[in-house]
């Protein structure tokens, strides 16, 4: 009986959880924001409504030489992004738009799809924004590195043409003393500057 009793009382309990998860009165709804004339409206990044190639045109630079974090783990390579299309990037909301990387071998072949992801600043048609993404070490060792714009559960931005920006490969240092991690040049990574 008293075994009994503990399984029901976890079933309501479990039941419950279920039923307030379900009913959470949250709107998942869009709705429209008013434009000015001549300006261009935002393109919900909502699944609805995913981003397409006549709205997408992003160009990246790297903003300095990419640096090793103050604790190790991590390889910081921070990116200038054009934005000449035709509608806001923002990393909040329904499907955001976020900076990712994949990791790459010799052959260009991609080894890890989800090696890092970073948030952007809002980027507003023909405006320009800088994002820092962090590498990890253990998984970018040995790998070159693509980088790109990645509208979440949607595209990857090289679907619409965007060219990634590719850094490394990088290695670890032939000697300890000048560092743990080395560019393709074989110079030690400098440590980031926070």
């Amino acid at each position: 009986m008293f075994t009994f009793r503990h399984a029901l009382t976890a079933l309501a309990v479990t039941s419950t959880l279920a039923l307030v998860a379900c009913s959470s009165g949250q709107d998942t709804s869009t709705t429209s924001q008013p434009t000015t004339a001549g300006a261009t409206p935002a393109v919900s990044t909502s699944a609805a409504n995913p981003l397409t190639a006549d709205q997408v045109n992003v160009q990246m630079t790297l903003q300095g030489a990419p640096a090793l974090s103050a604790d190790g783990r991590f390889i910081e390579v921070t990116v200038n992004l054009a934005n000449h299309g035709k509608t806001t990037l923002t990393s909040t909301g329904y499907d955001p738009v976020n900076l990712g990387a994949h990791s790459a071998d010799a052959n260009g072949t991609i080894v890890d799809y989800e090696l890092a992801r970073a948030t952007i600043p809002d980027a507003a048609p023909d405006s320009q924004v800088t994002a820092t993404i962090r590498l990890p070490v253990d998984k970018t060792v040995g790998q070159s590195v693509q980088i790109l714009p990645v509208q979440e559960n949607v595209a990857w931005f090289d679907a619409w043409g965007t060219k990634p920006l590719t850094v490394g490969p990088f290695n670890s240092c032939a000697s300890s003393a000048i560092g743990k991690v080395c560019a393709a040049d074989g110079k030690p990574l400098a440590s980031a500057v926070r």
